[in-house]
């Protein structure tokens, strides 16, 4: 069964029942070890999947320790999670594990959003590119998402992995040499 609904948030999903295949078993097995040798009490549970993500959810653990500075820790148990459970399959087969835990990756979502709204607003102001700090490709998408919808900016990634990160660039560059 498949329910398909609009969500505002990457991990906005509705409370359903989830049948995991082996791959998913997998992740959710790595998973376990993983966060089980970080924080002993830990519990994982699995907040949704269809075939392209799984959501799984920590609970009952330290979030401030698996969490890690500006969610580098949490960003590290998913990557691999996702490096082990799809090193065998072809790109484009693979499948996204997400791991969050006490709703931290919405809380991130939301701020990544206000940040790239501010930022626009700055480049418009200015007349100027704004470069933003190195993001992983989930927190870009999240940011080129946010602003897809003003006509007044574009937005762009330059750089490598993992020094990648988006620029904002105002459409109509204010010329220096007529301002007052």
């Amino acid at each position: 069964m498949v329910i398909i609904r609009k969500r505002d948030f990457l991990l906005d999903f509705e409370n359903m029942e989830i049948e995991f295949n082996e791959q998913d078993k997998k992740a959710l097995h790595i998973l376990s070890k993983i966060v089980k040798s970080i924080s002993a009490d830990a519990e994982i549970r699995a907040v949704s999947s269809d075939n392209i993500y799984t959501i799984f959810e920590i609970i009952k653990a330290d979030s401030g320790i698996i969490i890690g500075k500006h969610g580098h820790t949490l960003d590290a148990i998913q990557y691999l999670v996702n490096l082990i459970v799809n090193q065998d399959k072809q790109p484009g087969t693979h499948k996204i594990y997400l791991v969050d835990i006490n709703g931290y990756r919405k809380r991130r979502e939301e701020s990544l959003k206000r940040y790239a709204r501010e930022k626009a607003e700055i480049a418009k102001r200015k007349g100027e590119s704004i470069p933003l700090y190195f993001m992983n490709s989930i927190e870009r998408r999240i940011v080129h998402m946010a602003l897809k919808e003003d006509s007044e900016i574009t937005t762009y990634s330059e750089g490598q992995e993992p020094y990648r990160k988006i620029i904002i660039k105002p459409l109509f560059i204010k010329n220096k040499n007529n301002e007052n």
